[in-house]
């Protein structure tokens, strides 16, 4: 019964000495303290062999006061531990709400980033895209298109200086044609208006001529006659 109540003492100031050690508190002076007790009670104690083995005889009255400072010193280390859980708890608490706050930061910078990069992706398609007609085309597109619009109306353009220099050449051939044609027909206008006159100043000698003769020819029969 000694041993069992002995081991209890010891089991239970093993425990408060581990306690001690394990939760902050602030130094206590050696003289009080559970380990220089317990070696004063025992040293205080009564010894007696038996089987063997040695055993201890405690004052109860020193031994109750032990128990006391033990409990004390329990009490004081489970208040220690309550109040640091309460601590950690208000700790852990604070944190989660660190932690939400901070993951509400996130969230919003996460969409403030979407939105930026939205905005990015938008002002990109403007610089590389262009509307015309309320067709939306890459910019590199629309200038490829307006090359070959333009290369094909300067060939186009080509073309028809080409046809408008061909038919200018036809018609200067042709209004030189029509002004040598026109020229050879005034000579031949003016020629044949010489010989008009020609033919009537001729039938006019011709004609004056035959009147002539005929006045001579009327003048002889009136010789004749008379």
């Amino acid at each position: 019964m000694k041993s069992t109540f002995l081991s209890f003492i010891l089991v239970v100031m093993f425990t408060a000495v581990q306690a001690q050690n394990a939760a902050p508190q602030k130094a206590t002076p050696a003289k009080n303290s559970l380990s220089s007790q317990f070696n004063n009670l025992k040293e205080k104690a009564n010894s007696y062999n038996e089987n063997g083995q040695q055993y201890k005889v405690v004052n109860v009255a020193t031994l109750n006061k032990f128990y006391s400072s033990v409990n004390d010193s329990l009490q004081v280390i489970g208040k220690k531990l309550a109040d640091a859980r309460k601590g950690a708890d208000k700790e852990l608490i604070e944190a989660r709400a660190n932690v939400a706050a901070q993951e509400k930061q996130l969230k919003a910078l996460t969409e403030e980033t979407a939105r930026k990069e939205q905005e990015v992706q938008k002002s990109q398609h403007l610089i590389n895209n262009i509307s015309v007609l309320g067709i939306d085309m890459g910019k590199q597109f629309y200038v490829i298109l307006n090359s070959v619009i333009i290369l094909g109306l300067l060939i186009v353009l080509a073309v028809i200086m080409m046809q408008y220099k061909s038919s200018k050449s036809v018609a200067v051939e042709k209004q030189k044609a029509f002004n040598d044609i026109d020229s050879e027909f005034n000579e031949y206008k003016k020629a044949a208006r010489e010989r008009e006159l020609k033919l009537k100043r001729e039938m006019q000698t011709e004609f004056n001529r035959a009147e002539e003769l005929s006045q001579q020819l009327a003048t002889l029969q009136k010789r004749q006659h008379i």
